[in-house]
């Protein structure tokens, strides 16, 4: 079944281009001209990806992620296009929930390229329109154990304390980065380009999602136990020795 894209964006900003590209690309699309016909639009169809300007009429790009993320609960993937001197804004908008931010003049091909990456990632790392899982529903015997964290690669879940965490993809593809390097300090030019593939992006969307992740999986922020920050360089995921694993893992879970 192909893959659908919500396209949030005012007539003139390159909305017949972006459209096409997406149509080229497989996607079935919808587009719209401001958020609050989006959010309505949401009730009807269930887009698989949205790519929304910031700079909207009435409701803002951000006001809609909030809207999305915290009145709705729904966690549909949400790329902000965003001018550079609202290139703040943009990174307020992943604190609020979005996935990425690509700041213009856009290059339509690049916009399509970061959606698929997104959406590669899977649909069980978050629960888009408040599901919920039940906890171990899939363990395997390859699952990977940090402390009271396990990942369940296959299916892009992360566990703390046998509840599943809600993370969105790119939470998870940065969380996912550093636990496979544990023990290695990452510079934030590293991180970036494992999310992005984009040297060019501000290195604050890495301090971002980290202080996303870290209210996620630390019992106490102000102390983290499994992400360490390293002055002037980047970050380390520290290797936790393992509590007592929960009885029915035992055997399961390295």
């Amino acid at each position: 079944m192909a893959q659908s894209v919500l396209i949030i964006t005012k007539p003139l900003e390159g909305k017949d281009r972006l459209e096409q590209a997406f149509k080229n690309s497989g996607f079935n699309t919808y587009t719209l001209e401001s958020a609050e016909t989006a959010i309505k639009k949401l009730n009807i169809v269930s887009p698989d990806i949205i790519v929304s300007e910031l700079d909207l009429p009435l409701m803002s790009g951000l006001d809609f992620c909030r809207e999305l993320r915290h009145n709705h609960n729904d966690w549909t993937p949400i790329i902000l296009l965003s001018s550079e001197r609202d290139e703040l804004e943009a990174v307020l908008g992943l604190e609020l929930g979005a996935d990425d931010y690509i700041v213009k003049p856009i290059r339509v091909k690049e916009v399509v390229a970061r959606a698929k990456s997104i959406l590669r990632r899977g649909t069980l790392c978050c629960s888009q329109q408040g599901g919920s899982y039940t906890p171990y529903e899939y363990l395997k015997k390859d699952m990977l154990r940090n402390g009271d964290l396990i990942i369940d690669p296959d299916h892009f879940i992360v566990y703390k304390n046998e509840v599943p965490i809600d993370f969105t993809r790119k939470e998870y593809e940065l969380f996912y980065y550093l636990f496979m390097n544990k023990g290695k300090v990452l510079t934030r030019a590293q991180l970036i380009q494992e999310l992005s593939g984009d040297e060019e992006i501000d290195e604050r969307i890495i301090d971002v999602f980290i202080s996303r992740i870290r209210n996620k999986i630390e019992t106490n922020k102000r102390t983290p136990v499994y992400i360490r920050t390293v002055r002037h360089i980047g970050y380390m995921m520290k290797d936790v020795q393992d509590s007592q694993p929960p009885t029915n893992l035992k055997t399961q879970v390295k």
